[in-house]
């Protein structure tokens, strides 16, 4: 009675312990038709193996189109009565149980084909009671699906190294091949590693590998599975290893390719996309070298874009280093842009404010007041040039004129720019930004860059970026002057425009005129280069996504080499496409500033007034910007006498901010009383300090209007000798 108990008791128990078996064999529910879709490139060339998902779903094989012989080794190593039990192999569980009873430890396992079959359906813990149940539910899985399924199933999904699931992906990982392609030993070799992965790979152990292989291929033949010549070939076929990479290495792009399908809502069977397989090589081994050559200065990320002008299809999209999975694409991770922003805010001036190319800006200290303190501009070199002309500034991309027209153009005509350029990350409402967002004061992902340059290069077209062949891309919308663009470019594109800081044998100097831009953030955390040509735009960054900062690496030194070498790829597979020249544009000589005379005489090219905006032109652009003021002091600005200095030698300069304005005269009033002596070329004047409590004004005369603009009071004061006290 208590036998029956028993007996009754553990049915009872086996049969809650069942799992429910899927309706499909090897489908995941959790995956949709996206994520199953083979990705390729344009030319058909598969781009990656997915490891996503609970089973193998992107490298499956019918069991009549997997060799016979791999099919029989299998048999042969896991499960020899295969094709006569019903799932459990009761006499091989028994001679286990008897040889790990005899040897006092768990030696042998006896597990069926089905049996783990069911284990990669239903993971379990290794236990006695787990493999008990196990048997059951393979008897069930066998009795729904047929043992060829079955089988079927176990040889896709049964798992090998590195993620490899299934003797698809195993084939070209261990021996660099296709399936049908490997040899007799090869195959067998596959059957063996199931057993341990590690303790049989063919890097770490051929010589055990070797000795198994052979011992199954005994076996066969004893079972008359093969012949005598076919066993002695087995003996003497190669089993050297051999991985053979992706024919392209492609995976953050396929992620974002699969993510842009859902947003077009995708039907299709198959991803074709935008990717150039060959070139997304090249670019590839090209940013990696340069990302290995400085991770000694800690660079320890980069990534690199290519886009299609004409239709905005994405090229090549490149990481380094290289893994899997992808968990930050640096890509499409904003970072701080640098002077990347700089062409856009000066092609705003170019159209909004009716400048031209030779337009003076001054280039002079610059100081603005930040929340509790005072924030002095600086360019990179820490040099100031004075009088400079926009080309030379763009060109050269000095801080402070930049800082000048951002304050001239306005922060939300700005910001309106980048939004309708699709820059995602410029969220804030307007009056978070200040004239610093020139300079990079935001975040902009270098797809959002690259994608802004190529409107740029689009004669001022927005198109937004696609990774998926055959798009419909819906009707580029205008949001810059062609004209505008064009100078633009041509500016960007000249060597002598950026001689003084980049030198005459700069990187940024190609062999064919190209469009290129610089950008490196504060404290060296990111460098960037993004050139463009009619054709292509081409943009790469370099630094750390951990947020770390590299060793002083710009954009020049870091990001500009990939960016040449990509081009030199580009102009090798097209003819060089050149920078489109607007017929609008207007050649005319001038006499341009880049510091103290003599100016540079050379031919400029001059925009048509209609470049300008309908409401904003060049007669009424002193009324579409502030009012000049006084920029230095600051309002209620401390300042000290140093005892240390001869009181003949300290002087304070008193600065005027001309937001834009052709200015004519300036007068300068300090307590009411005007200042001796002629301002200076940028219409500054200086001061020798004295202590006590001041107030500035300023009588400002410009070409557009008659009366004076009337300045300040800006109240200061000065500490030293019989004023020791700041308020």
């Amino acid at each position: 009675m208590l036998l029956l108990l028993s007996s009754f008791g553990v049915a009872f128990a086996t049969w809650r312990a069942l799992l429910p078996l899927p309706e499909v064999l090897g489908q995941d529910p959790s995956l949709d038709a996206i994520d199953l879709a083979p990705v390729t490139a344009m030319d058909g060339t598969p781009l990656t193996i997915s490891f996503r998902g609970r089973y193998n779903q992107a490298a499956v094989r019918d069991l009549s189109a997997i060799p016979s012989l791999l099919r029989k080794a299998f048999v042969m190593a896991e499960d020899q009565r295969f094709w006569r039990h019903s799932g459990i192999d009761w006499a091989a569980r028994l001679a286990a149980l008897w040889g790990n009873l005899w040897a006092g430890r768990n030696k042998r396992g006896a597990s069926t084909i089905a049996e783990q079959a069911v284990r990669i359906i239903h993971p379990r813990p290794r236990t006695y009671w787990s493999h008990w149940v196990a048997g059951f539910d393979a008897q069930r899985l066998v009795q729904r699906f047929g043992r060829a399924q079955v089988l079927a199933f176990y040889l896709n999904q049964v798992p090998y190294a590195a993620q490899r699931r299934g003797v698809v992906q195993a084939a070209p990982y261990y021996f660099g091949r296709d399936l049908g392609a490997l040899n007799a030993a090869q195959q067998l070799a596959l059957a063996v590693l199931v057993r341990s992965p590690e303790g049989y790979d063919p890097r770490q152990h051929p010589t055990r590998l070797r000795q198994a292989v052979n011992t199954l291929a005994k076996r066969l033949l004893d079972a008359g599975d093969i012949h005598a010549d076919q066993y002695r070939a087995i003996q003497h076929a190669a089993l050297q290893p051999k991985q053979r990479p992706l024919a392209v290495d492609a995976g953050p792009f396929v992620i974002q390719a699969r993510r842009q399908a859902r947003e077009y809502g995708f039907t299709g069977q198959a991803l074709r996309t935008t990717l150039d397989a060959e070139l997304q090589q090249a670019v590839q081994q090209r940013l990696r070298a340069q990302q290995q050559a400085l991770a000694s200065a800690n660079v320890r990320n980069a990534a690199a874009l290519v886009v299609d002008n004409s239709s905005g299809g994405v090229l090549a999209w490149a990481v380094a280093p290289a893994g899997d999975p992808y968990d930050i694409d640096p890509v499409v991770t904003p970072r701080q842009p640098g002077s990347t922003l700089k062409p856009f805010v000066y092609g705003l001036a170019l159209a909004e404010l009716g400048w031209q190319a030779d337009r003076v800006l001054m280039d002079t200290p610059l100081s603005e007041r930040v929340q509790e303190g005072i924030h002095h501009y600086r360019n990179y070199s820490g040099k100031h040039y004075g009088p400079v002309s926009v080309r030379y500034a763009l060109g050269n991309s000095l801080n402070i004129p930049a800082v000048r027209v951002a304050q001239a153009v306005g922060v939300r005509k700005i910001v309106t720019l980048f939004r309708a350029l699709g820059f995602q990350d410029f969220t804030q409402s307007m009056d978070h930004y200040g004239a610093a967002i020139v300079l990079g004061d935001g975040a902009v992902s270098l797809f959002d860059l690259v994608q802004g340059y190529a409107s740029l290069a689009r004669r001022g077209n927005f198109l937004p970026l696609t990774l998926l062949a055959d798009t419909i891309q819906p009707e580029p919308p205008a949001v810059m002057p062609g004209a505008v663009t064009s100078l633009v470019a041509d500016i960007l594109s000249d060597p002598e425009a950026r001689a003084a800081e980049f030198g005459h044998d700069s990187l940024l100097n190609l062999p064919s005129p190209t469009a290129m831009k610089t950008g490196t953030s504060s404290d060296y955390h990111d460098s960037w280069t993004v050139g463009f040509d009619d054709q292509y735009t081409v943009g790469v960054w370099m630094g750390r996504l951990d947020g770390g900062v590299t060793q002083k690496i710009t954009g020049a030194h870091g990001a500009a080499p990939v960016v040449r070498q990509i081009f030199k790829v580009l102009r090798q597979q097209a003819p060089y496409a050149g920078l489109w020249l607007s017929p609008e544009l207007q050649s005319f000589p001038s006499c341009q500033r880049l510091g103290p005379p003599p100016c540079i005489e050379r031919q400029e090219w001059r925009l048509p007034e209609q470049s300008s905006s309908p409401k904003t032109t060049r007669t009424n652009a002193a009324h579409a910007v502030k009012i000049p003021r006084i920029k230095q002091p600051l309002a209620n600005e401390q300042l000290a006498i140093d005892p240390r200095t001869p009181r003949s030698a300290q002087t304070y300069r008193f600065r005027l901010e001309t937001a834009g304005h052709d200015i004519r005269k300036v007068v300068w009033r300090l307590n009411d009383q005007p200042l001796s002596g002629r301002p200076e070329e940028d219409f500054s004047q200086r001061w020798r300090i004295q202590p006590g409590q001041h107030q500035l004004r300023a009588s400002v005369w410009v070409a557009e209007r008659d009366a004076p603009y009337e300045l300040g009071p800006v109240p200061f004061s000065v500490a030293g000798e019989g004023y020791d006290e700041l308020p």
